[in-house]
């Protein structure tokens, strides 16, 4: 299927209905890399196409959606400069990691590329980690992997523990009891 469609440039230049080129949906459905390879193959500048809709690169679609990191490294060979780009919103590709809670790919732009956006914050004041804190991808918050990628993050920007929003830090007089109600100290009401 992908053959066929690689040799037809009209369809691999023509984006679909919610505004993905062809490369961008396969990225999203997490189809293996050899479809990916024809895919650019078809259309190479694809790599550097954005979606219509949030202007996400196919790097961004992978780091969110794709299993494997093998195609992130294929992706990023063919065009490193695709890791310093910003959608609409200003997300980051490891804004779009986080927002997946994709651990294998966090780690990976962590430790081998070094991804420089982990400081960068969105256009809603948000941090990559602020994204994994509220991602709703993320299967177990008690996970190995998940908090390796806390972890990670925290260690690639430690002055994200001294930027924490105020929602997240009670008062120190108080704490919550077993049904959520908060006291003060000393008070048994």
């Amino acid at each position: 299927v992908y053959a066929r469609q690689a040799k037809d440039l009209r369809q691999m230049m023509t984006p679909d209905g919610n505004g993905q080129l062809p490369l961008h949906r396969a990225i999203q459905n997490n189809v293996r890399l050899g479809a990916i390879k024809l895919l650019v193959k078809g259309n190479p500048s694809a790599i550097r196409n954005v979606d219509a809709n949030n202007f996400a690169f196919p790097l961004h679609v992978a780091c969110q959606h794709h299993d494997s990191t093998t195609v992130l490294q294929y992706l990023i060979g063919l065009d490193i400069r695709t890791l310093g780009t910003v959608d609409y919103d200003n997300n980051t590709v490891l804004h779009y990691a986080c927002r997946g809670a994709k651990h294998d790919t966090i780690a990976l732009l962590l430790e081998k590329y070094e991804a420089v956006s982990v400081s960068k914050r969105n256009a809603q004041n948000k941090l990559p980690i602020d994204i994994l804190f509220e991602s709703s991808d993320v299967l177990d918050r008690d996970s190995v992997e998940y908090t390796d990628s806390v972890f990670r993050l925290l260690k690639a920007y430690p002055e994200t523990i001294m930027n924490c929003s105020m929602n997240m830090i009670q008062p120190a007089d108080t704490y919550a009891n077993q049904n959520g109600k908060k006291r003060k100290f000393g008070n048994e009401e």
